[in-house]
């Protein structure tokens, strides 16, 4: 099976549902408070940002992220919760 086959529109749906493990909030909020300290006055690169599960609530914490995805879908759901100004 092709990546874009696995990562597809309905994949991206997916993504977004709330989680459990490391995406449930009791995780990811500390998790993104942890990688703001990171960051510091920098930035952040994110790999595979996905829907921005993690950049999206690090960029309204001030961090200015850019993210690389190869997933068209991935990018679209993306772009439905920020414009290209706040996440490049």
């Amino acid at each position: 099976m092709r990546q874009d086959e696995i990562w597809d529109v309905d994949a991206a749906r997916r993504y977004d549902t709330p989680g459990t493990g490391m995406f449930a909030p009791e995780v990811l909020g500390p998790t993104v408070g942890r990688l703001a300290e990171f960051a510091g006055d920098g930035q952040a690169l994110e790999f595979a940002i996905g829907t921005g599960r993690v950049a999206v609530p690090l960029s309204e914490r001030g961090v200015p992220v850019t993210g690389l995805e190869l997933s068209a879908p991935m990018i679209d759901q993306l772009r439905t919760k920020v414009d290209e100004a706040t996440i490049r």
